[in-house]
């Protein structure tokens, strides 16, 4: 897998970190509201909810009771007497055993819904904590990574190549000038090495000089005896008439 990144912005990555920044916050402001509402909605049930209905129903209970006592008080006073009438204590109490029914049922669906909303809590804590954790952790690591990215970059753009003579523009002679002169004279390039010279060929034997034995030729001398008239001496023949080879 390449390692590689198109980077087109160093602008559009600061502006990343900044919204990152900006979500972590709105992130963190959520998470707090939910555990807050979840807070608020435990002690609703649990204190609220259950007490009130436990202090009612104990009420209730005590109306019951008196409306029982009225009426039986209301019956006996009407066996001697048919005028007396007992509808409207049977009414009251009637109607103080339905409100009891009532807070018994709202008690019941109270504990009911406890345990409920106590598992709903811990299934949005196990969904919610890794997040949690890294907003308050792991995001700082990212921000710091993101941040190095950041310089590396701006880093690597402040690198300038360096120019050769015939790449450098109009105008650029006296501005380098300048810049020698103020950081001083530069190195000296080193020299290039230089090839191997071929060795020179060995030195050929001198020949050997030609002996008197091969070179002399036996040349016939003339008798001045045996001259006849009308002879001319003519001069021997030379060497190199002789075939004598001159020496190289």
């Amino acid at each position: 897998m390449s390692q590689d990144a198109r980077v087109l912005s160093v602008q559009a990555l600061r502006d990343f970190k900044g919204s990152m920044i900006k979500f972590v916050e709105e992130a963190r402001g959520a998470l707090s509201g939910v555990d807050m509402e979840l807070r608020r909605m435990r002690d609703f049930l649990e204190r609220d909810q259950l007490g009130y209905w436990q202090m009612q129903i104990k009420k209730r209970s005590e109306a019951v009771m008196n409306a029982r006592s009225e009426l039986a008080k209301r019956q006996i006073a009407a066996k001697g007497n048919s005028s007396i009438s007992d509808t409207e204590q049977k009414e009251n109490l009637r109607i103080a055993m339905q409100k009891l029914r009532v807070a018994e049922e709202k008690l019941a669906l109270v504990k009911k819904l406890i345990p409920v909303l106590h598992h709903e809590i811990a299934e949005y804590k196990s969904c919610a904590s890794p997040l949690g954790d890294h907003l308050s952790g792991g995001f700082e690591r990212s921000l710091g990574t993101l941040e190095k990215m950041v310089r590396s970059l701006e880093d690597y753009l402040a690198l300038q190549a360096p120019t050769t003579a015939r790449d450098a523009p109009l105008g650029s002679s006296a501005r380098s000038a300048e810049g020698v002169s103020a950081a001083g004279p530069r190195p000296p390039r080193p020299r290039p090495p230089e090839p191997p010279r071929p060795s020179p060929p060995p030195p050929s034997r001198p020949r050997p000089p030609p002996t008197a034995e091969a070179d002399s030729v036996p040349v016939p001398v003339p008798n001045p005896s045996e001259r006849t008239p009308g002879s001319i001496d003519r001069p021997g023949p030379t060497a190199a008439a002789a075939g004598r080879r001159p020496p190289p």
